[in-house]
């Protein structure tokens, strides 16, 4: 009966990431010792980057985030978030 088996695992640590005073759905972090963090997106994908890595990297993750959920951006704490048209106008490249 292994299928009936209790398991509790933990304690974990981790912190909610927050760019412009909002909160970035499915990214999570970690500090390490050494100044490091353990960056993880949607509890299945994780990096390790230095403190300057994460403040140039994670900006950019929460806007992908925000595009790929059909927002325009992630906005700051002084705008609204805005849903963006789902497909982009079409142009000509000739």
């Amino acid at each position: 009966m292994d299928d009936e088996r209790v398991d509790f695992v933990g304690p974990f640590e981790s912190h909610f990431v927050v760019v412009g005073g909002r909160q970035v759905p499915f990214l999570h972090a970690r500090p390490l010792d050494g100044g490091r963090i353990d960056l993880t997106l949607d509890r299945r994908f994780g990096v390790e980057l230095s403190v300057a890595e994460a403040d140039r990297i994670i900006p950019f993750l929460a806007h992908a985030i925000a595009v790929g959920m059909g927002y325009a951006c992630h906005p700051d704490r002084t705008e609204k978030a805005r849903k963006r048209p789902p497909f982009p106008r079409v142009t000509p490249l000739i």
